[in-house]
């Protein structure tokens, strides 16, 4: 027996596309991960590019990318050349672990500017603001995805 989502194949794709566009990335990728999120069976690139209606370029690009991420994997089944790709195990707190190291590179930045000498105090204040709201922001964030992936 097969369970069928409560929307179309369209709308999810378009959902996680368009997510993905909010945060400043390709459509595609977004695209990708709804798509291979809501596949049971592991999908070739062809089969990917075919359900996407897209171009095998910007797909292997973009299936290259989240492998890196760690968000997809993929394999090979005996016999068949072809390369299948799937959702890992835990994409969503992959990604959650590269904007935990955003946070991170945030409060980096602003340690760095308030070593500056002679800053402005309205600037300074500002950087010490940004500083505190990051640390803050990395420690709960941090705390939240440790206790997650220890259920």
């Amino acid at each position: 027996m097969t369970s069928e989502l409560p929307i179309s194949n369209d709308q999810l794709l378009n959902d996680f596309g368009d997510a993905y566009a909010a945060f400043g990335q390709p459509r595609i990728r977004g695209r990708i991960v709804g798509l291979l999120l809501a596949s049971p069976e592991p999908l070739s690139l062809d089969g990917i590019v075919e359900a996407l209606e897209s171009s095998k370029g910007p797909v292997s690009v973009e299936t290259r990318q989240l492998k890196e991420f760690g968000l997809i994997r993929s394999l090979k089944r005996p016999r068949d050349r072809k390369v299948y790709f799937e959702i890992s195990e835990h994409p969503i707190s992959l990604t959650a672990r590269r904007n935990l190291m955003l946070i991170k590179e945030n409060q980096k930045i602003s340690k760095t500017y308030l070593e500056t000498k002679d800053l402005d105090p309205i600037v300074k204040r500002r950087f010490q603001r940004m500083l505190e709201f990051h640390t803050r922001l990395h420690d709960l964030f941090k705390e939240f995805m440790d206790e997650w992936e220890g259920e």
